[in-house]
């Protein structure tokens, strides 16, 4: 008996889909249901330049929006002001939205908070999409609340084949040992608009590290310079060839095959001549399982980034309150992110000189490192206290050089620091 084939797509549904939300109170999570037709749904709010800081410049300038991201990016993709210059312009989107909370969204029963927070992310969604570049990436920071959700959400506004990967960030060392399963991770979604295989040609790889680059010596002292080994087998995967089973003989005689599921990672034919270029290494005599040689100057220009970040290489969530403090001594910003893992992902999705648009700005981590690795930035944020006390006096810092927290101490900073004054006359 065979099946009918069915008709449609694979959607996320949910109550209130088919309507809009419009904000009920400034500065606030509140929202009113209403039709999509609905006047003040289309109504385009004016942005207003109340202070500038430091020289202005329409082509290069960084702008902080207090207000509703929705009317904030609907007014940036089509008042002529804004448009000009921000259509197609923005090269990376980080977005570290509130987390589904009842305290976040303490006004909604009945799970009705869960349609709440999806049609709030998917209207500033597609607000986003025209103010994108062609090679633009978005990443979405979650917890366990919603990543599931958010990337059906995704799926189904940009389709399957933009997602890149899910990073899993390990954002505290220590363990919870009062819950039932100690929670050390969150969650960034990347996508890329343009297509996964696209993207690829212009992301960034990563600079090794210094415990990276400590694994590279020179046993042998091999002309070619530093290098370190890696297993000469892989997964024996469908389609590798039989050509990749073959029985190896190190040179003190030893005969050695790939383990059990594995293979080698080349012909036979192609072994040999690998051999025969001083690629592979034995051990120092002469008896280990074979071990391809990569140099150091193959490596130097960049390592593919992996979907695992340690803590260690991008810190955690209590140093990203100690850099919070360090700026506002006695008032702790409740979620900040740590400076290192914003410039792991601007590095990985962005060059100096592209515009990092982030439109749940928090304490203004997203700005402060794109302004230091010299990227342009755009910024909105809906709690004017939270402007008021972090991030307009954090960023004025910033620009001024003043502050000396997060990545600034780090070599990797890329900003100079602003000239002396001249000396009196």
């Amino acid at each position: 008996m065979k099946a009918a084939s069915p008709k449609g797509r694979l959607e996320l549904t949910w109550m209130g889909k088919d309507m809009a939300l419009i904000p009920s109170a400034e500065g606030r999570y509140d929202y009113e249901w209403v039709r999509p037709d609905d006047p003040r749904v289309l109504e385009v709010r004016p942005i207003e330049v109340l202070r500038q800081v430091g020289d202005r410049d329409a082509a290069t300038d960084n702008l902080l929006v207090v207000g509703d991201s929705g009317d904030a990016l609907r007014s940036l993709g089509t008042v002529p002001e804004w448009a000009d210059r921000y259509l197609g312009q923005v090269k990376l989107v980080y977005l570290d939205p509130p987390f589904n909370t009842a305290q976040v969204f303490e006004h909604y029963a009945d799970q009705l908070e869960h349609s709440v927070w999806l049609t709030m992310m998917r209207d500033r969604i597609r607000h986003l999409k025209p103010l994108l570049a062609q090679d633009a990436s978005i990443w979405i920071h979650l917890d366990d609340a919603e990543v599931h959700r958010m990337r059906l959400l995704m799926d189904e506004e940009f389709g399957p084949d933009a997602f890149v990967c899910t990073i899993v960030w390990e954002k505290t060392p220590t363990r919870e040992n009062r819950t039932d399963i100690s929670r050390s991770q969150d969650y960034i979604l990347v996508y890329a608009p343009a297509g996964r295989a696209a993207w690829k040609s212009v992301r960034n790889l990563l600079p090794p590290s210094a415990s990276q680059l400590a694994l590279y010596r020179n046993p042998d002292n091999d002309p070619r310079g530093p290098w370190a080994s890696m297993p000469m087998h892989a997964m024996a995967e469908k389609g590798r060839r039989q050509s990749q089973f073959f029985t190896v003989v190190t040179p003190s005689g030893r005969e050695v095959v790939p383990p059990p599921g594995r293979c080698w990672r080349f012909t036979e034919e192609r072994y040999r001549a690998m051999v025969t270029e001083d690629r592979i290494w034995f051990g120092s005599d002469g008896t280990n399982a074979p071990r391809l040689k990569k140099f150091l100057v193959e490596v130097q220009q960049g390592l593919v980034p992996r979907s695992w970040w340690p803590n260690t290489e991008v810190g955690t969530t209590g140093e990203a309150r100690d850099e919070v403090l360090r700026l506002f001594p006695g008032s702790p910003f409740s979620t900040p992110k740590p400076e290192r893992l914003l410039r792991r992902i601007l590095q990985i999705g962005s060059d100096p000189g592209d515009l990092v648009l982030d439109y749940f700005a928090g304490s203004g981590t997203t700005a402060a490192v794109a302004h230091k690795m010299g990227r342009r930035w755009l910024t909105i944020e809906l709690q004017r206290s939270t402007v008021e006390r972090f991030v307009e006096p954090r960023l004025a810092k910033v620009v001024a050089g003043a502050d000396e927290g997060g990545i600034t101490s780090r070599s990797e900073r890329v900003m100079a620091p602003p000239p002396p004054p001249p000396p009196p006359p």
